[in-house]
């Protein structure tokens, strides 16, 4: 029995006095009300109705419940009716999830106004360079750097990534011909440890050839990116490195292109930096708002690709 059906087929008869006129309010068969009533007198082990020639009664215990179902049905509304308002308002915790280096760089400076446009929603945010299960985790949305994510999930890609070979400029004058694809391997490489799969893979800018695997071998490695970079500054040698992360030092001068005809990447794939969210109906509208949001000031070049910037 589908008690909310009957509780609420109940409550129109007994304020109609009338199964038929109940059925008609309801737009359902008069049977069905019929049988809606049977259920719960079933359920309930006692008669709700006194039925007559002259119409419909509440018994002593109908009137009880009565008073009990139709409270029970305005609280309902009530629910419905601020659930509803708050899906239409941004309103609430939002939980994100965000890589540590780009969270630092990229989210972390649009939080204060992201904020100051919804005063009623409040921030959590996780910096993770792990994938997370986000319905486990109960993280409402993820910025994940990396090939298309799982399908169980909805994915925006937010911006493309490339990664290039970075080093100093006094490293370059004293390297002036590196030659990290071919396999030489008395390079200085600043290795990234958290590399899926098989390593690094290249791939010409300039022609329509496939990504082949880059033997290296490395004198230091870390686990989080903003350590690479800070190495291959200060002259520790190559670093292959995301734009959205060595745009303020290229443009700066502080580290420069190394094999410039090459980009790179962990996978044979392409990557980007996506916006992953669970599949759900209906998407929060804090959701909606955030993700909005931060593609609007993202834009479209990726603003660190956009020369200007």
């Amino acid at each position: 029995m589908n008690h909310f059906a009957a509780i609420r087929t109940f409550v129109s008869a007994a304020e109609l006095k009338s199964f038929s006129a109940a059925s008609k309010a309801l737009n359902i068969e008069t049977s069905t009300v019929s049988r809606h009533v049977a259920d719960l007198e079933a359920d309930l082990r006692i008669a709700l109705f006194n039925r007559s020639t002259r119409g419909l009664t509440l018994t002593e215990a109908g009137r009880l419940f009565y008073s009990h179902a139709a409270q029970l049905l305005l609280q309902w509304e009530e629910a419905r009716s601020l659930t509803s308002a708050l899906n239409a308002r941004p309103a609430g915790l939002l939980r994100l999830s965000v890589p540590s280096a780009f969270g630092r760089l990229h989210v972390m400076p649009l939080v204060e106004e992201f904020l100051r446009l919804h005063p009623e929603i409040s921030l959590d945010i996780t910096f993770n360079d792990d994938m997370q299960d986000l319905i486990e985790s109960r993280i409402d949305l993820s910025i994940r750097i990396g090939t298309l994510p799982d399908s169980t999930m909805h994915a925006r890609r937010l911006a493309p990534q490339r990664r290039f070979a970075w080093a100093s400029p006094a490293w370059i004058a004293a390297h002036p011909e590196p030659d990290l694809v071919n396999g030489k391997q008395d390079l200085q490489i600043l290795m990234f440890s958290r590399l899926h799969g098989d390593g690094w893979y290249a791939r010409r800018t300039d022609s329509d050839e496939g990504w082949s695997r880059v033997p290296v071998n490395y004198r230091f490695s870390a686990n989080d990116s903003e350590a690479l970079l800070y190495a291959c500054r200060s002259g520790g040698g190559i670093a292959i490195l995301p734009d959205w992360l060595v745009w303020q030092d290229a443009r700066a001068g502080r580290l420069q292109r190394v094999l410039p005809a090459w980009e790179f990447s962990m996978y044979r794939a392409e990557t980007a930096v996506w916006i992953v969210y669970p599949r759900k109906k209906i998407v929060s509208s804090k959701v909606r708002s955030f993700i909005d949001f931060i593609v609007e000031k993202t834009g479209s070049p990726a603003w660190w690709q956009n020369p200007q910037n």
